[in-house]
């Protein structure tokens, strides 16, 4: 079955040159690997929004570079432009806020590769066949620019994604998420992302966290999620109060556990 999915994935690129929009994640890799081996021409482009740490875009950068994918940056900070102020409006939205303006640079850039080959480019995405049943209001603004996801159109979700990387000899990247997730009241700024980022990267180190684990800002209170076993790695009054100064000392007025 696993073949059968590679082997169907390998023949949606053949022949193709596509735009790969790439956050140098598990699944937007698998389908710059794939097309970049098996297709005409791909380009991986990320765009550096400001909502994904350095470090993301870095790793990103690198995996491209690893595996000889052309990958090109595209510096579009929402922080510094209008952006984060529509985002800060209708911030229920914002997934789909967010996509749309990327997938408005995709399709510029899908147009100068176009006149650059004089054919039909291709935009996809690593939407997997999984997203599709889950709340991911951003794969609607893709849809309406065009956008294919492969993964999803051949019904390939997270754990095909894993198998297939593991059967190619590819390390499964760490997975990043957006920051601005992390903002469960507006206004979103440079300055709670940041808050949240270091909480987290102090998290990880203090408690050896490996799974999934959020830190998220709530007017100014720091709601920690984590989930499975680990969450015991936490259960200590001791470690609470020296993960609650710490906390205090990023920005944060206190800190608080979601069990739920």
């Amino acid at each position: 079955m696993l073949m059968k999915k590679l082997k169907k994935l390998k023949e949606y690129f053949k022949g193709k040159i596509s735009l790969v929009s790439y956050s140098g994640g598990m699944d937007s890799l698998l389908i710059a690997l794939v097309s970049n081996y098996w297709g005409a021409y791909t380009l991986a482009l990320t765009v550096d929004n400001g909502f994904f740490s350095k470090e993301s875009i870095k790793r990103g950068v690198e995996l491209a570079r690893k595996y000889n994918i052309d990958h090109k940056v595209v510096d579009f900070n929402y922080l510094e432009n209008n952006v984060v102020c529509e985002i800060n409006r209708d911030l229920k939205n914002r997934c789909y806020i967010c996509k749309r303006y990327m997938a408005e640079i995709l399709v510029e850039e899908r147009n100068r590769l176009r006149d650059t080959f004089k054919r039909e480019v291709t935009i996809v995405d690593g939407t997997n066949y999984d997203d599709l049943f889950k709340d991911r209001p951003g794969i609607r603004a893709y849809r309406e620019y065009g956008i294919r996801s492969p993964l999803a159109e051949l019904k390939i979700g997270k754990e095909d994604v894993k198998e297939i990387l593991r059967f190619l000899g590819v390390e499964i990247p760490r997975e990043d998420s957006c920051l601005a997730t992390r903002i469960l009241n507006p206004p979103i700024t440079g300055e709670r992302l940041k808050r949240v980022y270091e909480g987290e990267r102090f998290l990880a180190s203090y408690l050896g966290l490996k799974g999934y684990f959020r830190v998220r800002d709530f007017h100014s209170i720091a709601v920690i999620e984590i989930k499975g076993e680990e969450i015991e790695k936490i259960m200590d009054v001791k470690k609470f109060r020296k993960i609650s100064k710490r906390f205090k000392e990023i920005g944060f007025e206190r800190c608080v556990l979601d069990i739920g």
